[in-house]
């Protein structure tokens, strides 16, 4: 039986293209620039792309023996590669990622369903961990605006360790945090089949998938999937039951 509940934060719990989306905005204000539609959606690909690389340790940093100064060069770099090389500073594109960061707590746009499975879950004795590749800055308050901090018994950030997901590193340090003993009785859910279903399922822990645009997934054999969150509580039950009738 699962006694704890991992899961992922960004385009799991939230929408995370809105909540970028507003970021970009507030990032562009602040730099004297018009906000375009356009210039979001490259930004935006530049970003998403970043973090791929980053994942799959394509990415080398002049700061790989520092993680703080090797975090904040690869989220400078995503600004350098907007505005292109030479027209902003190292320094000035620093300056602009520690507004985006600040950006990305104004607005948090939740999953549906995302409070009342988390809510159901810890009332029913699970434990809940959330474990995120993003940004620690925004964490806390992603999570209280979600509405959900009172349930949660751990958070962790790729930050804390220095490599993301789905490196076993990350799941190293998260699973010790957790003081997991069993992997048996530890479900981690998430959106990403390359980071975070990949991450679970070459650590040991089952994994649900939340498909929500009905993709189709050809690369990993993942125990569940579900299209809504509140698809999970039925999944939840029926462990229970299989538990109890001793299946």
């Amino acid at each position: 039986m699962y006694k704890t509940i991992i899961f992922d934060l960004d385009d799991t719990l939230t929408n995370d293209f809105e909540n970028t989306k507003s970021a970009f905005a507030i990032a562009m204000k602040y730099k004297g620039q018009e906000f375009t539609k356009e210039d979001f959606l490259r930004f935006h690909d530049i970003d998403v792309q970043t973090w791929k690389d980053r994942a799959a340790g394509k990415i080398v940093t002049p700061y790989d023996d520092d993680k703080v100064k090797k975090t904040e060069w690869i989220r400078a770099s995503r600004f350098i590669k907007f505005f292109g090389e030479g027209n902003i500073s190292y320094e000035d594109a620093v300056e602009l990622n520690n507004v985006y960061m600040e950006g990305m707590k104004e607005k948090v746009v939740a999953r549906p369903g995302a409070l009342e499975v988390i809510k159901y879950l810890s009332e029913n004795g699970y434990r809940i961990a959330i474990a995120t590749n993003g940004p620690r800055i925004p964490l806390q308050t992603k999570i209280e605006k979600l509405g959900i901090s009172n349930y949660v018994n751990l958070i962790f950030s790729a930050e804390e360790v220095g490599f993301m997901k789905p490196s076993p590193i990350f799941f190293e340090g998260l699973l010790k945090k957790l003081g997991v003993t069993d992997k048996r009785e530890v479900l981690f859910v998430g959106d990403d089949l390359d980071k975070d279903i990949k991450g679970a399922l070459e650590n040991g822990l089952d994994a649900c998938w939340c498909n929500y645009n009905n993709e189709k997934n050809s690369k990993y054999r993942c125990r569940y999937q579900i299209r809504r969150l509140d698809e999970l509580k039925s999944i939840i039950r029926q462990k229970e039951q299989d538990i109890d009738e001793g299946r």
